[in-house]
């Protein structure tokens, strides 16, 4: 035997060891990750188990729904009227809070606007005043449209429009910081705002 075929021969005896440890690793490799593979299909399948064994709570969220819950998402359906979406609608569907949100702004009116006019406290009792006349515009429109028979209707619309012209007076002398036409006009509203809720909530 030559030695050029000696050489050969060993280098062919001395790779396949080499061979046969990589085929080795390999396997060793893939059993690894089989075995991962199973033991987190095992994991999800146990914890898929215990979520299906828990106890699964219901509220019963009628009444909250019946007293708007579900308004901001009328909100956003474009496919609903306007007044719908901005709440006007369900707010008119109840006489009874109606009468409520009016004797309200009618109770601040007296305990938030007179005590700033008493302290020339202008910027305080314009804003007050404005805030409750525009709740009582509403409210007070509500009140007329709910009023049966087109006279009566007639008569409770006149009297929201002499109510509204005497706080428009009011507001003014609350602008120009006239103390007595203030006080003055301040008394002027309240008796027609009297008038206006003496027939109104006949």
């Amino acid at each position: 035997m030559s030695a050029a075929m000696k050489v050969s021969m060993r280098s062919t005896v001395a790779v396949r060891p080499a061979r046969a440890t990589s085929v080795v690793v390999r396997a060793e490799s893939r059993r690894s990750v089989l075995s991962g593979f199973l033991a987190g299909a095992a994991a999800l399948t146990a914890a898929g188990s215990a979520s299906a064994l828990s106890p699964v709570d219901i509220f019963d969220d009628r009444a909250v729904r019946e007293k708007g819950f579900d308004l901001i998402y009328e909100a956003r359906e474009l496919g609903l009227p306007q007044n719908t979406r901005d709440g006007l609608t369900q707010a008119r569907g109840s006489i009874e809070d109606t009468r409520a949100r009016v004797a309200e702004s009618t109770k601040r009116i007296l305990t938030a606007v007179k005590p700033s006019i008493e302290k020339a406290y202008w910027t305080d009792a314009r804003e007050e005043l404005r805030r409750q006349v525009g709740t009582l515009r509403f409210d007070l429109g509500t009140l007329a449209s709910a009023k049966v028979g087109k006279a009566d209707k007639k008569k409770a619309i006149a009297l929201n429009k002499d109510f509204l012209t005497k706080v428009e007076k009011l507001d003014f002398s609350l602008r120009s910081k006239d103390q007595d036409a203030a006080r003055a006009g301040l008394l002027t509203a309240k008796e027609a705002l009297d008038a206006v809720l003496a027939f109104s909530l006949l």
